[in-house]
């Protein structure tokens, strides 16, 4: 699964593999009983995969400030991952049941009177729970607004492209354009604001430096400083319109039956200010992502899925 010293975008390339092979035999196999297939899968990768536990066990010593973690622990922390590969194709594909979608009593209902009022939305997801979940929901008209969302998803191509063509393989319908992260210019964010500006929706990943440049935001994450994307939190400040973060999380990490809680916080800073003022702000909406991260973290430490030394 993992090599040592592998960052996430060479961890990216097995993960993708695991996706497409994943979707191959649910074309054969219920879902339900590839939820239970996951379990022994997920205990291969743990019985076999060194480098995956080490990662594994730092992650979760994080959590723990530093603490022992056992081995029955970081073996439900992979096969929570093997179930998340079956529900990730589901979200897409609409045979996951949206009924068991639960919003929470926090800052979704600001999101959805601003998609309502075709206001530009900025989207922040992350690796942790199900990332594709909220694209399932714009794809089939079911993540209650009455506007149908168009969604902008920015990603590296050359990383993600394979994973990209699995989704429109799996569903061709859907409403998710794919702008390529490694080249991004004057031009990109140009098309970018102008799809903002028909009230589209922007979905990008903060939670993963860029491939192509070492430019970051060095910020505490679980005790320890960790690395954050500059560009992502630069890009939020160069579009300044409403941004939120957003987590779909399992209610119980292991379920036949899973119920899903989707938590939507709003990121509280805006940038009409000036450039020198606008670097502080940035790095404020970077501490803001990485806050909210760490407490959804320890509510369900199970369903992270960045398996690479994030501390690098």
């Amino acid at each position: 699964m993992t090599r040592k010293s592998e960052q996430w975008y060479e961890v990216e390339q097995h993960h993708n593999l695991g996706y497409r092979m994943t979707f191959a035999v649910m074309k054969i196999l219920p879902a339900r009983i590839m939820r239970f297939l996951a379990f022994p899968v997920g205990f291969f990768y743990f019985a076999f995969g060194k480098a995956t536990r080490d990662v594994s066990r730092k992650y979760l010593s994080h959590l723990k400030n530093g603490g022992k973690v056992s081995s029955l622990e970081i073996a439900k922390h992979i096969i929570s991952f093997a179930l998340n590969l079956v529900e990730n194709i589901q979200s897409w594909a609409g045979t996951f049941s949206f009924k068991n979608v639960h919003w929470q009593d926090d800052d979704v209902g600001d999101l959805v009177k601003n998609i309502n009022e075709a206001k530009g939305t900025i989207i922040v997801i992350s690796h942790l729970g199900n990332p594709q979940m909220l694209k399932g929901l714009a794809s089939l008209g079911e993540s209650g607004t009455d506007r149908k969302m168009s969604i902008t998803t920015i990603s590296d191509a050359k990383i993600s492209g394979g994973f990209n063509a699995l989704l429109n393989e799996i569903n061709p319908d859907s409403a998710v354009n794919l702008v390529s992260s490694d080249n991004i210019g004057p031009e990109t964010i140009f098309l970018m604001q102008e799809r903002l500006e028909k009230g589209e929706v922007v979905v990008i990943a903060g939670d993963r430096v860029s491939a192509h440049t070492d430019r970051n935001i060095r910020i505490p994450f679980l005790g320890e400083e960790a690395n954050f994307p500059y560009g992502v939190f630069l890009l939020i400040a160069l579009l300044n319109v409403p941004t939120y973060f957003i987590t779909g999380l399992r209610q119980k990490d292991f379920s036949l039956n899973p119920q899903y809680d989707m938590f939507v916080k709003k990121n509280g800073i805006n940038f009409d200010c000036g450039r020198k003022e606008r670097e502080e702000r940035i790095l404020g909406t970077a501490k803001n992502y990485a806050g909210n991260l760490e407490s959804l973290c320890k509510m369900h430490p199970f369903q992270w899925y960045n398996f690479f030394d994030f501390w690098k």
